[in-house]
């Protein structure tokens, strides 16, 4: 499991190639929630999302012969353009399954770094990983999980939450979209050990609740029935090991109304000048429907990616704009 140590063991491999993005105040959501409300704008990152952090947290762990066997995963998209990336860094063959539901702006962005695009037969993450999971036995190719492996999760989150408490020390609360569970798992590992005041508020879609129903169910639900969702990098079950970490450290899993993000990707273009995805949307939503208890002085809310589909993007600015 991920600790602390492993953490500030993996940071190193991390910021060296990741960008150190900003904390930047927002007015419109300071004034909305009533405190002083950051926003970490990983959207600005390599490859346009935060998961650049996991794949440069493992790739300098793989023995010779994992590197020889190259890396394959499965992927909504900004896992696989992530893993693509550093694989292409560290010269590794690197394959990525991804449901054929995935928009063809991911698509295209994974194979531009190199990378075997595989498109399966289902709509959803879960049968793809499985047949991910599947391929990589049959391979003998690395499985890379985008949440369920602990280095992923120490430079996914746990490096983004090393940043936000040395930038903001004070930080009350941090609001993170949530699927699988490793950004969040990873973020609180950093906050239980580092930080005496946050707290960590996951977030999911109510097209995929996976960890918001595991935890209400006392059980891990490893896979969800898929519905169509504009946050594709939420979609999904959680595994055994973000879920048991989960109980013990995040404060809450907040679920927000599928058809709400639309609203929260235009406001941020019209008050920020910002592109976000749809998964990057959860916790703006968050606040925007007064869904985080009052009473925190400082929150900050993790923008994930800004990886949106340009005919998805102009569809949603012509409908609120």
């Amino acid at each position: 499991m991920i600790d602390l140590k492993l953490v500030e063991h993996v940071r190193e491999f991390v910021t060296g190639m990741a960008l150190r993005t900003p904390c930047m105040p927002s007015e419109w959501l300071s004034e909305l929630y009533g405190a002083s409300v950051w926003l970490k704008c990983e959207n600005l990152q390599h490859t346009g999302s935060f998961k650049i952090r996991g794949p440069l947290a493992k790739m300098p762990f793989l023995t010779k012969e994992e590197r020889l066997c190259g890396v394959l995963c499965a992927s909504a998209g900004n896992h696989g353009k992530a893993l693509a990336w550093t694989a292409k860094h560290y010269g590794l063959r690197c394959t990525v399954c991804v449901p054929r539901t995935l928009p063809e702006n991911k698509e295209q962005a994974i194979k531009r770094y190199g990378a075997k695009v595989v498109k399966t037969d289902f709509d959803g993450y879960d049968d793809t990983q499985a047949f991910a999971v599947d391929l990589a036995r049959k391979t003998g190719a690395v499985f890379v999980s985008p949440y369920d492996d602990p280095h992923i999760q120490a430079g996914n989150g746990g490096t983004t939450a090393l940043e936000i408490l040395e930038d903001i020390p004070k930080v009350d609360a941090i609001v993170v979209p949530c699927g699988g569970g490793g950004l969040s798992v990873g973020a609180g590992v950093v906050v239980r050990h580092k930080s005496k005041r946050a707290k960590i508020f996951a977030v999911n879609t109510d097209a995929s609740p996976a960890m918001a129903q595991s935890l209400k169910e006392g059980r891990a639900l490893l896979r969800m029935p898929y519905q169509r969702t504009i946050a594709e990098g939420l979609e999904g079950g959680v595994s055994e090991d973000t879920y048991i970490q989960a109980r013990e450290l995040l404060e809450k899993v907040l679920v927000v109304k599928e058809d709400h993000l639309r609203k929260a990707i235009a406001e941020m273009l019209r008050r920020h000048r910002m592109a976000i995805e749809g998964s990057a949307a959860a916790g703006v939503v968050a606040l925007m429907d007064g869904l985080l208890p009052k009473g925190f002085k400082r929150v900050c809310v993790v923008l994930t990616g800004s990886n949106i589909d340009a005919a998805r993007l102009k569809s949603i600015v012509n409908e609120y704009w």
